[in-house]
């Protein structure tokens, strides 16, 4: 451009006649403007005036007038941007799994879905030269112009710790993909820099995309896991509008829409989801000291009761995937110093990462939001826990024949269970074996999100009555005793 230009003026100097010198000095003007403006096309933030206007309509909650005009405002930019798709309000596929038909394989086709496993099993193509700019980046992950958003009551926030798989981790933010939600991601030191590069890239072109400049090793032992989820959660709550936040990891496959999970956070009514249960050995609990106050754990002790703070907590285990309220987040941040906390935790062997939240959420006296009690687990009993749903099993018992760490990969035989399940992510899948069950799920969650399929509807009665859910809401009550016996019967260990 700078050469065209320098061209232009040394002509329209040198030019002896007038009106040559006002025809060069046009064409110069007009190439400033186009360069202008595309220079200006990259650097604006798209869907920021959107984002804005929702958040904004939201805080106070949608009336059914709010709703029509912010349907007409969504359709509005997205006309603006230009993102259309050839096929009105369809699931833009893969290459790869262009020929697969998800209905067959919902309706039970066992015929079908046996011409798709096996040998047969479609694995994901990466693409080593996917366009990464900004306006790639929207087109496959922002909803086409026949595909509009309403506003939500209440956005969710997403952790997610990653190192692999970036076509599988764009997926999954499009497919939980809203204006009102938020993502954050720390990358794992050990991560390829092609990786890194497009994670960066992603969170470049994405309003509400975070990706943390800290890199952290993170090991498949847990160290460390807890460490940068917590630096994610920080980095969330400078966010307004959500509610719920959820802990992944890298290969988590999200299986209810956005506004599912708005509804089932809606009906857990400020609960956290954590799952707990007995330690197993992995603390060493005899040498190091464990209470409140040798661990320096809440930042101002002379709000606590000195009993509490001189008593050993109560150990137990868990999983890292949870749903915490943002009142349980804010919470952490403004009363706890988990430094020392973390650090005794991080001197086990493995699965280290498994204690930290459920001891907060079953130490009750902690008097953290959302929380819980160890008293079902006293009585030898195990309450529900719907974030995340894995399958424990040997490998000669998985539909796939294929374990990682003793947890079976998911394939396309479990893609009528992802659609029936009451979890909210299913660990773990990986791309590379099969990358229809991640096209199919996401389709699914396209037709549930834009088209209003309700293939399983959601059972208001189970998250509601949820042991947790009604110890939450009734535990400060005159009288009450907790109940620890489900009133359903379909939970799935794990």
């Amino acid at each position: 451009m700078s050469n065209i230009l320098y061209i232009l003026i040394k002509n329209f100097l040198s030019s002896k006649s007038s009106l040559n010198r006002w025809l060069l000095l046009i064409i110069a003007a007009s190439f400033i403007s186009y360069f202008l403006v595309i220079l200006l096309e990259e650097k604006e933030e798209p869907y920021q005036t959107l984002s804005e206007s929702t958040l904004s309509n939201c805080e106070q909650g949608p009336t059914k007038q709010d709703l029509h005009r912010h349907h007409t405002d969504i359709a509005d930019v997205y006309r603006e941007r230009g993102f259309a798709d050839d096929k009105r309000g369809s699931y833009r596929r893969r290459p790869e799994t262009a020929h697969v038909d998800c209905g067959r394989i919902l309706a039970g086709d066992k015929p079908y879905l046996q011409s798709l496993t096996g040998t047969n099993r479609v694995k994901i193509v990466e693409n080593c030269n996917l366009n990464m700019s900004c306006k790639a980046i929207r087109s496959r992950i922002l909803p086409s112009n026949d595909n509009i958003l309403r506003p939500l009551k209440h956005g969710i926030a997403f952790a997610r710790i990653v190192y692999k798989d970036y076509e599988f981790i764009e997926k999954q933010v499009q497919v939980s993909f809203h204006p009102q939600n938020a993502f954050c991601f720390v990358i794992d030191i050990n991560a390829s820099e092609e990786f890194k590069k497009r994670m960066r890239a992603l969170a470049a072109c994405m309003p509400n995309v975070i990706v943390l400049a800290d890199e952290d090793p993170v090991y498949s032992s847990g160290h460390n896991v807890n460490l940068v989820h917590n630096k994610c959660l920080k980095a969330l709550l400078d966010i307004p509008g959500w509610n719920y936040a959820l802990l992944l990891q890298n290969h988590d496959l999200i299986m209810k829409s956005v506004y599912e999970m708005e509804q089932i956070f809606e009906w857990l009514g400020g609960a956290n989801d954590i799952f707990v249960t007995h330690e197993i050995g992995r603390v060493d609990v005899k040498k190091l000291k464990w209470d409140p106050m040798s661990l320096k754990l809440f930042i101002n002790e002379t709000e606590m009761d000195k009993l509490l703070l001189t008593t050993p907590m109560k150990i137990v285990k868990g999983w890292v995937h949870c749903s915490l309220s943002r009142a349980s987040v804010e919470w952490m941040f403004q009363k706890l110093d988990p430094s020392i906390f973390m650090h005794q935790l991080n001197q086990g062997r493995y699965g280290v990462d498994e204690q930290y939240f459920p001891i907060l959420q079953a130490n009750a006296e902690f008097g953290m939001p959302g929380h819980f009690t160890d008293e079902c687990l006293q009585q030898g009993k195990t309450t529900e826990f719907i974030t995340r749903i894995a399958l424990w099993v040997p490998e000669s018992k998985c539909d796939t024949n294929m374990t990682r760490h003793a947890v079976c990969i998911i394939g396309l035989e479990h893609f009528q269970a992802v659609a029936s399940f009451t979890h909210l992510m299913f660990n773990k899948v990986i791309p590379s074996f099969d990358n229809s069950i991640v096209e199919c799920t996401a389709e699914l969650l396209h037709n549930r999100t834009f088209l209003g399929q309700v293939d399983h509807p959601l059972k208001e009665d189970y998250y509601k009555n949820m042991v947790n859910v009604l110890y939450h809401k009734h535990h400060l009550e005159p009288g009450y005793k907790l109940n620890c016996t489900p009133r359903y019967s379909e939970l799935w260990k794990e």
